[in-house]
């Protein structure tokens, strides 16, 4: 069980670090104009929010914590 949280934790954090470094993007598509059977739609790259990195990185540094602290 020690392992497991040890893994996660280091997981975690390193995803909240490429997150917070804004390395992760996604793509949303609109439909802005629908005229019959055409239809215009725009496609634009985001980013997730550099808080969800942080608190990705704050979860891992408990779970490296947790993992540390106990014991087999």
């Amino acid at each position: 069980m020690r392992n497991a949280f040890l893994v996660v934790g280091a997981a975690l954090l390193v995803a909240g670090a490429l997150v917070t470094a804004g390395l992760f993007t996604f793509k949303d598509s609109k439909e802005v104009l629908r005229i019959g059977d055409a239809s215009l739609t725009v496609t634009e790259e985001k980013r997730p929010d550099h808080r969800l990195g942080y608190a990705l990185m704050a979860l891992g540094g408990i779970g490296l914590l947790v993992g540390i602290v106990r014991r087999k």
